[in-house]
């Protein structure tokens, strides 16, 4: 995979992870609505992308490295960047729509901004500020608008919240720990092994023991596990390519994807201010990553006057 995703730039990468990420929301909260249990649930995503990697990686003659550092690397970004934001999505979307949880992850640019900089000791480029500012505005033209939380238990909202400061957590982690040899398809691989090793003994103490519990929900969790393999595979090749900072707008893109998919699927409200806040999104994004700059701006606006 990570051949193919190589001559893309990060911002193709960032947008396709997103979309991904926002078809897992509306997936994981049929599997909540379906009643399959949150530990149960993470257990079968976490199997089904795990043997997805497993079989990349023999095919392609890899080997998972397993030095201290890697190891330290797995445990860690799959705590932040996988089972915990899995484990809050499949808990909360039994309670709350898809699309407000959705919206919430729009929050984690942020967090991972302010997180950034209390790590790095400084304040971060001026123009990324920016760029993540004028998209949090683009999607809070969507999610201003209002969603349906009356009769909700705030402690869901709560929660819920709690799935973007994880993200931005394992944004800021996966960019500052990365090894300088990590291979993209093994680094997720070893990511989502160390969390079925985790979650698995989990199951004997909190749930059903031989993690095989009967679901009525196990297309869509298989469906979210190869899903999983495939986000994390573009996750941690766009990482080599960018920082904590700039991963972190996949938010956005899956908030888009989520609001979107959650509206067709269980007839949540959509409106029109997301194609306006899809464009507003766009140039928020090209700011932060340097694509568009006063230079650029003064350029084409010279090169038209000049035309």
């Amino acid at each position: 995979m990570s051949v193919f995703s190589k001559p893309l730039p990060p911002t193709t990468v960032i947008m396709t992870i997103g979309v991904l990420v926002g078809v897992s929301f509306t997936l994981s909260k049929l599997a909540a609505n379906a009643g399959a249990p949150p530990l149960t649930a993470l257990f079968w995503q976490l199997l089904v992308a795990s043997l997805v990697l497993l079989s990349a990686g023999i095919v392609t003659g890899r080997r998972l490295n397993l030095t201290p550092h890697h190891l330290f690397y797995y445990i860690g970004a799959g705590i932040l960047g996988v089972s915990a934001p899995a484990l809050i999505g499949f808990t909360v979307l039994g309670h709350i729509s898809a699309g407000f949880y959705s919206a919430l992850v729009t929050l984690s640019p942020l967090f991972t901004f302010a997180i950034s900089t209390a790590v790095e000791r400084k304040m971060l480029p001026f123009h990324r500020l920016i760029g993540i500012l004028i998209g949090l505005i683009g999607i809070s033209l969507v999610t201003l608008t209002g969603f349906e939380l009356s009769g909700i238990d705030p402690f869901w909202i709560a929660l819920a919240a709690a799935g973007p400061v994880s993200l931005a957590f394992g944004n800021v982690f996966r960019s500052k720990a990365y090894p300088k040899d990590g291979d993209p398809i093994m680094m997720a691989t070893g990511a989502l092994l160390s969390q079925l090793i985790l979650v698995w003994p989990a199951l004997f103490i909190f749930g059903d023991g031989a993690g095989v519990q009967s679901i009525t929900s196990g297309s869509q969790l298989a469906i979210i596990g190869f899903i999983t393999a495939i986000a994390y595979i573009l996750t941690f090749e766009v990482q080599r390519r960018t920082d904590g900072v700039g991963f972190s707008q996949v938010g956005y893109f899956a908030t888009l994807a989520g609001i979107g998919i959650g509206a067709l699927t269980f007839g949540e409200t959509i409106r029109f201010e997301l194609l306006i806040s899809l464009a507003v999104l766009f140039i928020g994004l090209a700011i932060s990553n340097g694509q568009i700059t006063p230079a650029t701006l003064r350029s084409t606006f010279k090169s038209r006057t000049a035309g």
